[in-house]
Formats: C-alpha cells, sequence, structure tokens
C-alpha cells in the first residue's frame, strides 16, 4: 500500500514530527514547508497535464500518456538544500515541464525571503498565494495546500512557545521588551516581552516570547510563571533594562537571583538629564564607575559623583543613583566574564532587525499573525549567536557566588591586567 501514497502525503506525516525533534524549529519548518507546498504543486501540475488525479485509470485531459514513478530532484535554497520527488511520465503526445521548478531554479532567493511570511500570512490564503505568486510567478498555487501547511506551521510553533525547558541549566536570564501594534482594534501599542537565557556551559537559547498589555509588575510575573511552569531553575543572575516592573516581578518569583540593570540603558537615560556641554565628563566618570576592577570601588566612583554634581545636574544625578548599585552587581563576577553579562543589548539587535521586519506589514489583522512573524524573525536572528567560553576558575568563581554572593576572591585575570 506503500506506493499509494504520493510523496506529499508522506511528508505531511513527517512535517510535525520532525518539528518536535528538531533543535532548529524555526529552519526546520522553513525548510519542510517550503518542500511541502512545491511538492504538492508539482504533483497538481502532472495531474492537471495528465487529466486525472493520483491513481486515476482514465481522465478527460487532452494529454495521454501515463505516470512512471518519480524522480528525486535537490533543490537548493538559502535556508539548505530540501529533495523532491519530481513526478515522471511516459507515452505523453508533448513533453511535460515543471513550471516551479523552472521558477525556483531563477528566483530561489525570493523563495527564501517570502518564506517566513508563511507564519504571518497564514491569517489570509489569499494572501499567502499572492506572496507565491509575486516570489516565484507561478500562478493556480492551490490554495488549500497554503491553509493546510501554515495551519501545521502554526500549531508547531505554538508547541515550540510551550515547550518544557527543564533540560536547560540556566545561569543567566536577559529580559526586554518591544512595543508593538500586534492588534487591529487597538490604537496604542501593545508589550512583547522576551527572555533569553546563558546556560551554565556557556549556549545562549532565546527561551520564551510572550504579549502583554504592557511592560507592568503583573504581566512579567505572568511571564515568569510559564517559564516556571515549564522547568525553568532560578537562575543566578537576571539582567534587565532598568523597567521597574521587571525587577519587582523578578524579586517576587526569583527571590535569590542577583539582579544588575543594564548599563547601557542606564547610561542613556542619565545624559539624556544632562545638558549636552557636560555630557563626555559625566559619561566618562559613569564608565569608570561601571568598569571599575571591584564593586566597592565602582560604588565608591559613583556616589562621589553624584555627591559633586547633584546640586548642578539633580534629576541625572537622581537617575544614576536609583539602583546604582544593581548597576554595578556585574563587577563582582569574573572580570573576563562581565564584557557578556553588563546590558541587555543582544535583545535590544533583535528587536531592532524585528522592527526593521514588521514595518513591511501595514498592519496584522491579528494578534497572532502579528507574533508569528516577530518569533520567526527573533528565532531565525538567535540562530547566530556564539556561545561564552567557560573556563574552569570562571565556573568556580559563578559557583562561589551562587553559594554565597558576597564570598571574596582573587581574579587571576585582574591580577594578570595589574601586573
Amino acid at each position: 500500500m506503500a506506493k499509494r501514497i504520493p510523496p506529499s502525503k508522506k511528508m505531511e506525516q513527517e512535517l510535525c514530527t520532525g518539528l518536535i525533534t528538531s533543535s532548529d524549529p524555526l529552519g526546520e519548518a522553513a525548510r519542510r514547508g517550503a518542500r511541502l507546498i512545491l511538492q504538492k504543486a508539482i504533483e497538481t501540475e502532472i495531474d492537471q497535464f495528465l487529466g486525472r488525479g493520483w491513481y486515476e485509470r482514465s481522465g478527460d485531459g487532452a494529454t495521454s500518456g501515463h505516470r512512471n514513478g518519480y524522480e528525486s530532484k535537490k533543490v537548493h535554497l538559502g535556508e539548505g538544500t530540501i529533495e523532491l520527488a519530481v513526478p515522471q511520465r511516459r507515452d505523453t503526445l508533448v513533453p511535460f515541464e515543471s513550471v516551479w521548478l523552472k521558477a525556483i531554479g531563477k528566483r530561489s532567493k525570493r523563495l527564501l525571503e517570502m518564506i517566513p511570511m508563511l507564519y504571518v500570512k497564514g491569517m489570509s490564503q489569499r494572501d499567502i498565494e499572492a506572496a507565491l505568486v509575486d516570489a516565484l510567478g507561478v500562478e493556480h498555487t492551490g490554495r488549500s495546500v497554503i491553509g493546510q501547511v501554515c495551519r501545521s506551521l502554526r500549531v508547531n510553533l505554538e508547541r515550540w512557545q510551550e515547550r518544557d525547558v527543564s533540560e536547560y541549566r540556566l545561569r543567566s536570564l536577559f529580559l526586554d521588551g518591544i512595543a508593538l501594534r500586534l492588534r487591529p482594534e487597538d490604537k496604542s501599542k501593545i508589550a512583547v516581552l522576551a527572555a533569553y537565557g546563558m546556560l551554565w556551559d556557556g549556549k545562549k537559547v532565546l527561551l520564551h516570547l510572550s504579549v502583554g498589555d504592557k511592560e507592568s509588575t503583573t504581566c512579567w510575573e505572568a511571564f515568569f510563571e510559564d517559564m516556571k511552569a515549564r522547568g525553568l531553575n532560578d537562575p543566578l543572575l537576571a539582567v534587565v533594562d532598568g523597567n521597574a516592573g521587571a525587577r519587582k516581578a523578578l524579586r517576587h518569583k526569583f527571590s535569590r537571583t542577583l539582579v544588575q540593570c543594564c548599563q547601557v540603558h542606564r547610561m542613556r537615560n542619565v545624559l539624556t538629564k544632562l545638558p549636552e556641554v557636560a555630557r563626555p565628563l559625566i559619561k566618562k566618570i559613569i564608565l569608570r564607575a561601571f568598569t571599575a576592577t571591584t564593586f566597592a570601588k565602582g560604588l565608591e566612583i559613583g556616589k562621589a559623583l553624584i555627591a559633586q554634581q547633584k546640586e548642578a545636574f539633580p534629576a541625572a544625578m537622581k537617575c544614576l543613583e536609583r539602583d546604582l548599585e544593581e548597576c554595578l552587581t556585574v563587577l563582582t563576577f569574573p572580570f573576563a566574564h562581565r564584557v557578556k553579562i553588563r546590558t541587555t543589548n543582544l535583545l535590544e539587535r533583535l528587536f531592532g532587525e524585528g522592527k526593521r521586519r514588521t514595518k513591511v506589514i501595514p498592519k496584522f489583522t491579528t494578534e497572532s499573525s502579528g507574533m508569528m512573524l516577530l518569533f520567526a524573525v527573533l528565532v531565525d536572528a538567535s540562530e547566530g549567536w556564539r556561545g561564552v567560553r567557560m573556563p574552569p576558575h570562571i565556573l568556580h568563581r559563578l559557583e562561589q557566588i551562587a553559594e554565597n554572593p558576597d564570598s571574596e576572591w582573587e581574579d587571576p585575570d585582574l591580577m594578570k591586567l595589574a601586573a
């Protein structure tokens, strides 16, 4: 009976299982989704060419001839190589040539650029068909096929968001939010909360993405509860952009976790409250505090600056004084490791890419469609993340901090620097 199953049916059966077991769900979804759509398309072409469907003995088509198995053909795309089963035929009066395969050969780059739109355009099968026609110049793509593929991809992406994360030995948690207009009925933007983690082995992994009405304590608490319910362990450190709601929620849900306020965000906030002429000098002194050799030294420099300048620049100094110690938490960590945990810049760059990609969409008809595009962009961008080297002396210090944050330690990297 296996020979009675067309290749596209086998691909449908493989789609879900392949995504569930893949370590790269987005890339795998792109490859398998493109492969299934293209396979369906060329199978439809041969049906129309012969005038009869799969395993039909006769038809009213103008072309005589018979099916003669399949020939494997590899198509090279930016997401990787996909393998299609091209229908063969014999005894036909005129030659058969797949317009899809011909178009792909000329436009594989445009096909790659179009694939992420499947996650968004699933809201409208007509829009997806238009995107395919625009990308490949091929008419009659088969709307039911597109709808079926998009529904499969949507389900598997939702599974990714609900996956068990207990396998990750989380060391550092990085948090940030982005404001987007996702709902057509909303006049204002809503917050999309994101988190990635750095594991004890140095690997970076995108953990969660969720909608909140704003970056409030309540929204962040729900965000953390979701991850904890799926098995996330309490991190040693959490890095936040200075949002008061996130910090308060961290204290409630991860009471033992140390907090590092993003130094880039805090520097930006302080400088905006200073006259332009005063910014270079104040910035230089703040950088000395943020990059001091020890926590005590950084705190000393910061407090001295506040005392000296609070009369001249009260708003700026109040901003610097607020959570100053949490801006300097990084100084208790190994010197060679500090640059990796002093900011949320990695999420900032991800959000920048997300904003760039979402700008091309005039509006989202549903919240789900907007989230699917943002999710696709962030996961795709996170594929390029490099892990962090974790030499034994750094691991040893991090384990010390986990047991006793106030423990003293002689950093060999700092000793070399001093020498």
